[in-house]
């Protein structure tokens, strides 16, 4: 249901949930095919429409558009929330197999947007303004359309709380298992909201409660409604957060570590072109919006590097390399392909000699660093006049 909220307040979720609806909008570009993600998706963009249309321009385009318009739109933007919040739980507990059931659970939900809009359409204009307003509680059209849609809802919001509570028992990750907590939190506040609106609509429209009793259930209300967007905008938006938080050392070590290859690519990518990879991912968007082109490219450049390392394998001179070990020094090993690269030039291998590659770490992140090392290395090298070049080649 529509609810009054501070201006400000209203605007920071709004904005929380329009960064959470490009997060999701990126994870689907990845993803297409995740259900569960789709049924988030489109929840998070159902509740952020719900919300923005609260604030200019849209606020007052829709008021403009017709008495209580924007009302109608906002409740039918809740109700369809709720149905796709229902959607993921159900997918994300069932799997595949949930389709028809998820199916299905459009019928309610198509039933009470039915009756809540026709009871609205028949109300007399003052009701149209406010349906859910305190002064035409013992409007029967105002009473169908609250009834309507937080009894909607509050199925929507009761199933949905059950499937979350199941999730969470078998969450694979601590950070998914706090983001479902949250929103299991976020659930059970807008159910007790839409039992007590519910209720006091009903109790408006046959007895009249006491003043006191109403502001009772309608703090409550509000109470339950704050708290759930509160705790949704927050649950929705952990999981996305906390993960690009948890991503960002490796990110940033990777494009610091692209750029530290880069000496010894640029030897490899002269002599041997015909070995470079595809420059961009086949998801080019996804990957340059978020960290996998970083990861990408840092992978795809520590690849070609060890492609031309191996290319010049026959031509390492194995009368300096027997002297040194695997795991030496970076500055000798540096020397060496510089050696191995004037030796392809002048087409002399050397003869009888079984290949000697340059030693590499245990998994690609240990053997980027090594080869960060050689890197240095080379580049030290490579702006060191040519005969100090030569006079250390034959120290080595």
């Amino acid at each position: 249901m529509a609810v009054a909220m501070a201006p400000v307040l209203l605007a920071g979720i709004a904005a929380a949930l329009w960064i959470a609806v490009f997060n999701k909008m990126l994870q689907l570009w990845r993803a297409p095919e995740d259900l569960p993600l789709r049924a988030l998706g489109a929840c998070v963009v159902s509740a952020t429409l719900t919300f923005t249309v609260n604030l200019p321009p849209l606020g007052p385009l829709l008021d403009n558009a017709g008495d209580g318009v924007r009302k109608v739109v906002i409740n039918v933007g809740t109700m369809a929330a709720a149905y796709f919040l229902l959607a993921f739980f159900t997918y994300s507990v069932r799997g595949p197999a949930a389709r028809h059931a998820v199916r299905w659970q459009a019928v309610p939900l198509t039933a009470g947007i039915l009756v809540a809009v026709g009871a609205w359409a028949l109300a007399p204009a003052v009701v149209r303004a406010d349906p859910a307003g305190a002064t035409n509680g013992t409007d029967p059209h105002a009473t169908v359309f609250v009834v309507a849609v937080l009894g909607y809802m509050a199925y929507a919001h009761s199933q949905s709380l059950r499937w979350s509570i199941a999730y969470v028992r078998v969450a694979a990750t601590a950070r998914l298992r706090r983001s479902l907590l949250v929103i299991s939190l976020a659930v059970g506040a807008f159910l007790v909201a839409d039992a007590t609106k519910s209720l006091l609509s009903v109790l408006q429209f046959v007895t009249g409660p006491p003043a006191v009793l109403a502001d009772v259930f309608n703090i409550v209300y509000l109470a339950g409604v704050g708290i759930g967007a509160l705790a949704f905008v927050v649950g929705v938006s952990h999981a996305a957060f906390s993960g690009m938080l948890a991503a960002w050392p490796l990110r940033r070590a990777h494009r610091l570590r692209y750029r530290e290859l880069e000496p010894l690519w640029s030897l490899m990518n002269e002599e041997f072109p015909h070995l470079t990879l595809g420059r961009v991912p086949a998801t080019s968007w996804s990957g340059r919006l978020g960290s996998g082109g970083v990861h990408y490219r840092f992978y795809r450049r520590v690849i070609e590097i060890r492609d031309g390392l191996v290319q010049l394998a026959p031509y390492y001179d194995r009368s300096r390399t027997g002297r040194v070990p695997a795991g030496s020094e970076p500055a000798v090993w540096a020397l060496l392909i510089h050696g191995a690269l004037r030796a392809k030039r002048t087409e002399s291998p050397v003869v009888e000699a079984e290949p000697v590659l340059v030693p590499g770490g245990d998994d690609l992140e240990s053997d980027a660093r090594l080869l960060a090392d050689i890197a240095r290395e080379v580049a030290r090298i490579r702006s060191e006049p040519p005969r100090d070049r030569s006079d250390r080649a034959r120290a080595t």
